[in-house]
Parts: C-alpha cells; structure tokens; sequence
C-alpha cells in the first residue's frame, strides 16, 4: 500500500537571546549617524561601528543599503550570553561592496561566537570574507562574488559552520581553508554552491581544504561546477554527503587525505577525472559509497599510488571517454570494490592496471576482472547510458524504469537515504548510485505555508517526510509526532543543540499508522512551538 504524506505550515525558528540588546544600521536613513544610540528610528551609519559596539548576546540588523566599507570584528561573544550577531533585516537585502575601499577584504573575522546573517559581498581584490584564529563562527545565507578569494579560513580556526551560501565570479577559489599557523578542523558546509570561476587560465578550486593537519569536515548536499577543481580535499576525516561536482575544467573530486568518504555523490562532465586520488606521500583510505559519476574526458575515478587504498561501493562509473577505473601503478591490492555499474564509451578501456592490463566492458561482464582482482563479483555491466539513466544527457541521473541498477546494490553499504532525502530501500531492494529509484506514476501533493518570514522548506518525498529548520542560538530542540488525540507516535530529536540548519527524515511505514489519518509534527525550541499537519493518504 502506497501513502501520501501532505504537509502544511512549518514555521522558521527566529533567533531567542536572553538578556541582550538589538541595533540597527541604516546607510539610507538620512538620519544615521554612529553617534546615534543604534535605534531603528535613531541607526547607526556604519557597520563597523556596530562591530565596535556590540557585546556578547548583542544582535544588529542591518539595512537595505550598499555599504562601501570594510569591517573587521572586534570582540567575541560567548557560550553563556550568546552570539553576536550580525544579520540583514527581515526582508530586505543589503551590499557590502569594495568598489573605491582602500582595502583589499571585506569582512574580516578575528574573533568567536559570531554569525553573520543575509549578507551579499561583491567586489573586492582579495578575500570576500577571511576568518582566522576563531571558532564557532557561523556564516548564514550569504552571497559571495567577483572577489579574488571568496571565504578563506586559516590559522587554528575550528568549529565553524556555512549554511546556504553561494559563491561566484571569483578568481581562485570559492571557499579555501588552509593551515597557516595552525591546522583548520571541525567545519560543515550545508547547501552551498561554488561556481562560475572568472580566470580559466587558473587552478581554481571550488571548495579547498589546504595541504597539512586539516581534519574533520562535513559537506552536505554542496555543488561545484564551471571551476577547475571542485572539491579538493586535503583534510582527513571528511566526507561528502549527496555533494554533486560538473563542469569542472579539470577534477570534480580530487582527494589527497586519508579517511575520506563520498555518499550519495554526484560528478559529470569533467575534463580531467570525475574523481581521483592524489598521492600525498602518505598511505590513505578513500571510501566511495552509492555515488554515480558520468562523462569524464579522461578517466571517471583514477588512483595514483598504489598505497592509496579505494573501497568503491554500489556506484556507477559510466559515460568515460577514455579510462572509467584507472590504476596508475601496476597493483590492484589497495581496491576493494563490489556491487558496482561499469559503463564506458570506451568499452575496452572499461578498467585499466599501469596502462598495460586492461578490461574491457566485458571482460567485466565475464568475470575476468574478478578472477584477475578478486574484487566485484557482484558488479555489473550495461553497454547504453540510455538504459541506465532518466536523462543522462541533460544530467539527470535518476534511475529510468528498466535500468539494471535498480534493486542490485548490497545493503551492507548502502545508506539510509539517497541524494535527494528519499529513504533506501524502495521496493524489493537496494539500488546502485546516488538515487534511489522511486517508481513511476506516483502522485505527490507538495504544498507549504511559511509563516512568520519563514526560510525553511519541507519535501515530501513519498511515503517519507523531511524537515528543515534552523536556530540561531542554542537551544533545547524537540520534535515529535502525535495522532490526532494527542498521542506522541514518535520522538524524532530531543536535545539541545548550537545554532545551524538541521535536517531530519521521518518515514510513515516504520509506524502502525492507517491511511486517511492526520498526524501533527510539533517542533519546540526554547519557548517556541511550531506545528506542522500531516495527513496520510492511501
């Protein structure tokens, strides 16, 4: 039996701050002055006289206006009176813009417990932002662009967070963090896209983690495309989760660093490799999990260094002009792989060993890959991309009806959901690559009323339920499901958590829960409730 979940009216949690002040800065009010108190009525001229202002807990929104100026923080807020926090005002848009700025970077962070909201930075030679020596910083909703660096973070920074912020028209990279006096570690990207690198004659990275003890990083449903690398990663301990790499003049992934993960992955069209593991000098673990990748010119994933160890898991390598797995050294003793798609235009160049042994499509459809490797014995073989995909042409790498991938992949590895939210397995079994086949014919009913400015957005994804909120500062979150008589069906989180997006997935048939029922999702934070309906059809 087939449900339908229908949602209505989730509500954005604003920011709750105890024993705080807010201020206003107004560039058009032709009565701002910084000598003013900071009233909405009386607001402060410059944005850097609100950074030399506020304390901890203190927040300033900042109006409708371009603002020719560079600001530099100047104190931290903290874990007991909060954030300080730097926001655009409800509604409206504002510009911070370098054009005529004696200075080089527009906004610089020295300091901690800061977050900066809503803000659009344009036209400056060198950093849009710069963050250095900080921790639990917080960058929101944020467009960077035609700068020469967009964000760059270096010198011990840790624990900071980027959430739904855009890059482009840059020159170098997008967003960078390097050692520098110290190794950058705990960050998270959520939903941010880097794109559209302005020199092509350059090694522009889309997203960069520098060269040295860089560890720890998260990057969820994050984008990359039209710059010459990607994501290029020198960080261990990180993953990428449904992150989707095109277009790129050179790698869409380019890995160094041990421990790194790739889930639900998405790369295509690019000119070097879709991904490839770069000898750093040390040994190194690389785990390739459920991800497709389609149309590389030059190889799909290639592995430079025998030490480098792949475990290439339920994904799809296809559309490759040249090589689709390519081992630069004569070894295949660091490759663990199974339950995969091979795919090539090139069909006899399907795998390739130190350029000498090489297995073609079917050599791979035969078994005489994995007698020669011991590896894929479960892997499989399809000679059209049409056969595979929904619309490989125009990058949709949905799994069309009859494709093979549907129900092949091992559960073993799989993860509970797939690129876009949807939960694994649908049907009879698991598929191969970043998506999870949903079926054909399926009616959904996607409707949602924001209220109170609300940012956030719920997706229905048939028989599951995903829900996005934010909070800007911490706070104990609770959220739940309760039937119509107000009985508690399931408890989805409760716990206190920092201030950020959060995303949680809520699937009606691990629940005894008839069709035709409304249900209620209430969401507390602090002394907010949200309440969102549900109703579940046959």
């Amino acid at each position: 039996m087939k449900k339908f979940i229908f949602v209505l009216g989730f509500a954005f949690i604003t920011a709750i701050t105890l024993n705080s002040d807010t201020f206003y800065v107004d560039g058009n009010d032709p009565l701002a002055n910084n000598s003013n108190p900071g009233t909405i009525n009386l607001p402060w001229l410059t944005i850097q006289h609100a950074a030399d202002q506020l304390m901890p807990g203190d927040t300033v929104f900042i109006r409708n206006a371009v603002y020719h100026e560079n600001v530099i923080t100047t104190r931290s807020g903290n874990i007991n009176q909060g954030y300080i926090v730097f926001s655009t005002y409800p509604g409206e848009n504002f510009t911070l813009d370098g054009t005529g700025v004696g200075d080089h970077t527009g906004l610089r962070i020295y300091h901690s417990f800061i977050i900066i909201d809503g803000w659009e930075i344009s036209n400056w030679t060198e950093n849009g932002i710069w963050i250095s020596e900080a921790h639990n910083i917080f960058i929101n909703n944020c467009d960077v662009h035609d700068v020469f660096y967009g964000i760059g973070i270096s010198d011990s920074t840790h624990d900071f967070e980027l959430n739904n912020v855009e890059l482009y028209n840059f020159d170098l990279y997008g967003f960078d963090a390097s050692p520098g006096n110290g190794a950058c570690y705990n960050g998270i990207l959520n939903n941010c896209i880097a794109r559209n690198a302005r020199d092509p004659q350059q090694n522009v990275d889309g997203f960069a983690l520098g060269h040295g003890d860089q560890h720890n990083f998260t990057f969820n449903h994050c984008t990359a495309y039209d710059v010459f690398d990607g994501f290029d990663i020198s960080s261990r301990n990180t993953s990428l989760n449904s992150c989707r790499a095109y277009n790129c003049w050179n790698g869409g992934f380019k890995l160094w660093e041990d421990s790194v993960v790739l889930i639900n992955c998405i790369g295509y069209n690019c000119t070097g490799s879709n991904v490839e593991l770069d000898w750093s000098g040390n040994p190194t673990r690389t785990e390739i999990i459920n991800s497709t990748f389609y149309g590389a010119q030059t190889y799909t994933i290639w592995i430079e260094n025998q030490n480098d160890t792949l475990y290439l898991f339920n994904s799809i390598l296809s559309g490759g002009d040249n090589i689709g797995l390519a081992f630069e050294q004569y070894s295949t003793d660091n490759y663990f792989g199974n339950c995969n798609l091979f795919h090539n235009y090139n069909q006899s160049r399907a795998i390739a060993v130190a350029y000498t042994d090489e297995f073609s499509l079917s050599d791979v459809q035969s078994g005489i890959w994995t007698s020669y490797s011991n590896q894929d014995s479960n892997s499989i073989v399809e000679f059209n991309p049409a056969n595979i995909f929904l619309d490989y042409n125009s990058g949709d790498f949905h799994l069309c009806p009859q494709s093979p991938a549907i129900d092949q992949a091992s559960g073993q590895y799989a993860p509970n959901y797939d690129f876009e939210g949807n939960p694994r397995p649908y049907g009879s079994g698991y598929d191969i690559g970043a998506y999870e086949y949903q079926g054909v014919g399926v009616e959904e009913i996607n409707t949602i009323y924001f209220n109170h400015h609300s940012a956030t957005s719920i997706i229905i994804n048939n028989c599951s339920i995903q829900i996005i909120f934010s909070i800007d500062s911490i706070e104990d979150v609770n959220l739940s499901i309760y039937n119509l008589a107000g009985q508690k069906i399931d408890q989805i989180i409760s716990s206190p958590l920092i201030p950020g997006t959060y995303c949680y997935h809520w699937d009606v048939n691990k629940h005894d829960i008839c069709h035709n029922q409304l249900l209620y999702a209430i969401l507390t934070a602090g002394e907010q409730t949200y309440v969102a309906k549900i109703i579940v059809m046959e």
